[in-house]
């Protein structure tokens, strides 16, 4: 596969069937002994959108809180799919997303805060 083109990754919203791939693409970034999430809810993030190639999940977008206290889109990939022109076009989609779901400047902060632990321990419970 050609990593330079993006013209066969689509991107789409995240939903709560893709929520298994976008777990193992975490997991195979951060692993601690038990095989849960190692790290913290500020570390996963919210994500928002995803990347699929022949209708497999190969890289998500998220949005965390950086250390200076604002929102950031940062995104996890299966190695092999990786590319910059590929990582614009997911944030660029994930960024949309941020815009339409967290419209207040001013309750950002704590609402992706919120989200994103709630979305993190419900996922340790299940996995």
């Amino acid at each position: 596969m050609d990593t330079t083109k993006t013209t066969n990754i689509q991107f789409d919203s995240i939903n709560i069937s893709s929520l298994k791939s976008v777990v193992n693409i975490y997991q195979s970034k951060v692993k601690d002994s038990e095989n849960k999430f190692a790290k913290s809810s500020s570390h996963f993030g919210l994500p928002l959108s995803i990347a699929s190639f022949d209708n497999r999940v190969i890289g998500y977008a998220f949005v965390a809180i950086n250390k200076a206290g604002k929102p950031e889109i940062n995104s996890y990939w299966e190695q092999e799919f990786y590319s910059v022109e590929a990582e614009q076009d997911l944030k660029f989609h994930a960024q949309n997303a941020f815009f339409t779901a967290f419209k207040d400047p001013e309750t950002r902060t704590n609402k992706i805060q919120n989200a994103a632990e709630k979305l993190f321990n419900w996922l340790n419970v299940c996995n």
